[in-house]
């Protein structure tokens, strides 16, 4: 008697629409090898596509039988043979090894005899029938998918700080996670400061609750669905592009164009943040260099007879090593000097604020002119749609109409969106900025370590060095640079200049010059207005 395996598979998105079971076919087959006088050996279920042959059930039945080929079997039974291959090119090779092993696989419901050679035409329509709906199926899918992603609907899982809704219409959507969502603002927001870099932000949000890879948290602050907008891939002849969605924005699109800003180099870190990782008593470890190799120094710990002592030294042969709390001290003692005195602080204020005028008039025709700009765009992009519909342009060259000028005034939006401060928000930001300023060394000596390394970094763009006395730099924060010259010409010499700086220049305050704020809350003034729309300088 003949001897068979009972080979049954269904997909889920088959069992759900066309209504096929495991046990229908499985008693369909069983009835037919009762009528023919076949003895079923055993019974394969499988749940899975029959897109390849890496099917987890298939790949088992596989290895049995080349391991034991004088298992006897002389067929493997399915329904159709759809359930047996959904690809014409990988069943002819599984159908030719099987023969070799000396088993026959056949359709109760299609049968062939494989031996006539006129039977391989109908093989091969029974093989290219599936694989032809399968691969129909695919293109309705992506085009029906790209479609929803034009009108501006998410179509896919809800990236990280979302989570997949149904609307009021039945459509799918997704909304900000509460749990998650103001993290991810904060990510964009820090990043958009430029204090840290991006994985020290990614481990502070990892701190703060968020469960993502390094790999991940940068893919999603590539991620234009954050500012609201869905990215069309590029496809055949269509260039990639964005377009609005549907759905609420966690960050703003002027923050999220300056966060890519800085992580594509295209616009200037103002801050001094080594990418080195310090401890509570090495708080200007990263910021310090060896006066004598001009590297930078190390820090670390020596342990003594009970306690540890800590140090700022340099890996280089010079071997020049410095107590960590001297320092320290000598740092703490040299940032009380740079309080300014009383009066000054109302005069740099009144010095920022005409130049915010200044500023804000001349700010105000550039998006006069803006807006010029963007109407002329719109109204060429309408005279060519016109004229393409009267037939006196073509649909290529309308295409090309048509990129160039979505292009143009997605540039001109981006503009558009630093147009956003007013003068009292400046004011009360400019109030507060020197507030801290006149709490400069409280700030520090009360602040966390990161507070701390915050601080150092904002006011001093370029490293410190330690000459054994003193530790000084070749230049200050040209805000905090500004305050002194302010004070230097108003005294008419230099009784109270900088300890860190001894030969300040009384030159004309330079492009963008950069106050210092409040720590943790803002470093830098022009940091804060620029968010705001309003550079200090040109």
């Amino acid at each position: 008697m003949p001897r068979a395996i009972l080979y049954v598979r269904v997909s889920t998105d088959e069992q759900a629409e066309k209504g096929y079971s495991q046990r229908d076919q499985e008693e369909r087959l069983r009835n037919w090898c009762r009528i023919n006088q076949i003895e079923v050996v055993d019974v394969i279920f499988e749940d899975h596509s029959a897109k390849t042959f890496l099917r987890p059930q298939w790949q088992i039945l596989l290895g049995r039988l080349k391991s034991n080929k004088r298992s006897n079997i002389d067929h493997i039974l399915f329904t159709k043979w759809d359930r047996f291959s959904r690809n014409a090119g990988d069943a002819y090779q599984m159908i030719g090894l099987l023969r070799k092993l000396g088993i026959d696989p056949q359709a109760i419901e299609q049968p062939l005899d494989l031996g006539v050679p006129e039977n391989k035409m109908m093989l091969a329509f029974y093989l290219a029938a599936p694989e032809v709906e399968n691969d129909r199926r695919a293109l309705n899918v992506f085009h029906g998918m790209r479609r929803a992603k034009k009108e501006g609907r998410w179509v896919a899982t809800a990236p990280m700080g979302y989570r997949n809704v149904t609307a009021a219409d039945g459509r799918k959507t997704i909304v900000p996670d509460e749990e998650k969502a103001h993290i991810l603002k904060w990510m964009f927001e820090e990043l958009a400061t430029g204090r840290f870099n991006s994985e020290q932000v990614w481990k502070m949000a990892v701190k703060r609750g968020l469960r993502c890879s390094k790999n991940n948290f940068w893919l999603a602050i590539r991620n234009p669905v954050y500012c609201g907008k869905i990215l069309i891939p590029q496809f055949e002849d269509e260039k990639a592009y964005c377009v609005r969605g549907l759905h609420e924005p966690i960050v703003s699109p002027a923050t999220f164009d300056r966060v890519q800003d800085i992580l594509c180099g295209r616009k200037k870190n103002p801050f001094n943040k080594p990418k080195i990782v310090s401890t509570d008593e090495l708080p200007l470890r990263g910021f310090l260099i060896c006066p004598e190799c001009n590297r930078k120094l190390s820090g670390s710990a020596s342990k003594g007879k009970k306690y540890y002592y800590h140090y700022y030294h340099c890996k280089a042969p010079c071997g020049v090593r410095f107590k960590a709390e001297q320092v320290n001290e000598r740092f703490r003692a040299q940032l009380k000097k740079l309080i300014p005195r009383p009066g000054r602080m109302k005069i740099y204020s009144d010095l920022v604020l005409a130049r915010f005028k200044e500023e804000a008039q001349r700010r105000n025709k550039e998006r006069r002119d803006l807006l010029q700009e963007l109407d002329k765009i719109n109204e060429r992009m309408q005279n060519a749609r016109l004229k393409m519909v009267d037939g006196i342009l073509s649909a290529e060259d309308f295409q090309l109409v048509k990129e160039t000028c979505t292009r143009q005034v997605s540039d001109l939006e981006k503009s558009l969106n630093n147009f956003s401060a007013d003068q009292e928000e400046v004011t009360k930001l400019l109030k507060k900025t020197l507030t801290g300023l006149e709490h400069l060394s409280t700030i520090y000596e009360s602040g966390t370590l990161e507070e701390k390394r915050q601080l150092v970094g904002s006011i001093f763009p370029e490293n410190l060095v330690f000459d054994g006395t003193e530790v000084r730099t070749p230049r200050l924060n040209e805000g905090i640079d500004l305050i002194y010259q302010i004070s230097n010409k108003l005294q008419g010499k230099k009784n109270g200049t900088n300890p860190f700086n001894s030969d300040l220049s009384l030159r004309v305050l330079p492009k963008g010059f950069e106050p210092l704020s409040m720590v943790p809350e803002t470093i830098i003034l022009s940091i804060e207005l620029r968010e705001h729309g309003w550079p200090l300088g040109r």
